[in-house]
């Protein structure tokens, strides 16, 4: 099989510096969405969460960008990615309200395990016998977590279960398109996709915010979607799926301080350890593919 050229070093740093910058945008967000959750249908904050998201954009990006912002190659595809990110908050949203923060954001960090696996036959990219067994103990970790079977089993778990697959085919797309689309242009679509597919069940759960910070936290949602997701767009699109996919680990970091502070949650003693399980294979991953990446260069 031929491999394509590895992208420059600089754009390697580039969507690394991108990815970080993300998860930590959405670690922000997911706390904001559990608060808002506390006093509004999670139909109503997933809205909010899409519909203020594009508003941010066009407010950042259409005087630079003008109409190139909705101007799409690929629409069908850029669709489905939009319709993947749509039902991984839903479900992610959903779990939140169930769960604590660092718990949710542990079985989320098997996405990068998710993204390797199905790198081959979606992106043909070699995976090879390391990253299957980074993949395998990632996914052993994951099972500590959920803990299906055992006392500690929550429910809740399997919607982020559900939501971290959806996620991963996100990622997916967003890779496989990434380099024919305008960054800006993906986001603003990912943001239509998601506003048009949550209207339809506004009327029946409407909450209309009565004070002004809880308008702040609806605006606040929006800023950290359309820079977070911009920033997961260009990440995407500067380097491969599973170089970059490990770089989620920060997330845990950042949803185990918010969820501390912001609701005293603290996880149980086989959270974190199948959280580090999941984290190590994930940093073992990474090591497979610096050396990979080198070995390409070298060539």
């Amino acid at each position: 099989m031929k491999v394509d050229a590895p992208p420059p070093t600089d754009r390697i740093l580039g969507a690394i510096l991108a990815i970080i910058g993300s998860v930590l945008c959405f670690s922000v967000l997911n706390a904001i969405s559990k608060t808002l959750s506390q006093s509004f249908p999670v139909v109503e904050v997933i809205w909010g969460r899409y519909f203020f998201a594009f508003v941010v954009m066009m407010v950042l990006f259409l005087p630079r960008s003008g109409r190139a912002l909705f101007r799409w190659h690929n629409v069908p595809s850029q669709v489905i990615r939009g319709l993947l990110l749509f039902f991984s908050s839903f479900l992610y949203f959903h779990g939140l309200v169930h769960m604590p923060l660092a718990s949710a954001a542990s079985i989320s960090l098997t996405s990068p395990l998710v993204v390797t696996a199905l790198s081959s036959k979606f992106l043909g990219e070699p995976v090879g016998a390391k990253r299957w067994a980074a993949c395998c103990v990632g996914f052993v970790g994951a099972l500590i977590v959920v803990r299906p079977g055992f006392g500690g089993f929550q429910w809740a778990s399997l919607l982020i279960v559900a939501s971290t697959i959806c996620s991963s085919l996100y990622q997916l797309y967003s890779r496989r398109y990434g380099q024919t689309e305008r960054p800006d242009a993906s986001a603003t679509m990912a943001t239509i996709v998601g506003t048009v597919a949550a209207a339809p069940l506004l009327p029946f759960e409407w909450v209309t915010p009565s004070l002004g910070w809880h308008w702040a936290l609806f605006v606040g949602l929006g800023v950290m979607a359309a820079v977070g997701h911009y920033f997961l767009t260009i990440a995407y699109s500067q380097a491969p799926a599973a170089v970059v996919a490990p770089f989620n680990y920060v997330q845990l970091l950042g949803a185990a301080v918010l969820g501390y502070l912001v609701f005293g949650d603290m996880p149980d003693f086989w959270t974190w350890v199948g959280a580090g399980v999941i984290v190590c294979s994930g940093l073992y991953l990474g090591h497979v593919e610096r050396q990979r990446h080198k070995a390409l260069v070298k060539k």
